[in-house]
């Protein structure tokens, strides 16, 4: 062999080994990225979820007045509607992370508060709505749960976004 075929040989040598190098680190590259912004995508999840579960805890307490009526401790102050109002908005400022089926219960209970008549005061609107709430609060947990099962899988999760309905929705104030 001469010195000629020999240098081309290490010359291809190298130039295929750096391709193969450089293809490889590109994709190791591209991979490290999806797997950051699906990090990031799950932390903020995460955090969703966190919230929500706020909410469901402020809902599973109950008192009983001297009615004998239940009530969600959550609503246990007649001038405290900023506490119900704050978890709603805690939770409702964070429903892009939410699942669809989440993040309409959420909206459904607060639609519900959203029309109460302040004039009554937040005992009575939690005596006269405590079992709509204790099923929507059980339906949250339920969700809250099933969807604690596939957190992780992101795509999934971006793929059913895709599929979000549009649109605005009417709210009656009051019954």
């Amino acid at each position: 062999m001469d010195t000629g075929t020999i240098l081309t040989s290490t010359v291809v040598a190298a130039v295929v080994s750096g391709l193969i190098s450089g293809l490889y680190s590109l994709y190791a590259k591209q991979r490290e990225y999806v797997n950051e912004y699906h990090s990031m995508i799950l932390t903020r999840r995460i955090a969703a979820y966190e919230r929500l579960e706020s909410l469901i805890i402020a809902i599973k307490t109950a008192v009983l007045d001297t009615d004998n009526r239940p009530y969600h401790l959550l609503f246990s102050k007649d001038d405290d509607w900023n506490s119900a109002y704050g978890l709603l908005m805690n939770v409702t400022a964070q429903s892009l992370w939410l699942s669809a089926e989440a993040f309409n219960k959420t909206q459904e209970l607060n639609y519900l508060v959203f029309r109460l008549n302040p004039d009554g005061g937040a005992i009575e609107f939690g005596k006269t709505n405590y079992e709509k709430i204790a099923d929507l609060r059980t339906d949250l947990e339920r969700i809250l749960a099933i969807d604690l099962l596939g957190l992780h899988d992101i795509k999934r999760f971006l793929k059913h976004k895709q599929t979000v309905e549009k649109g605005l929705r009417e709210v009656p104030l009051h019954r």
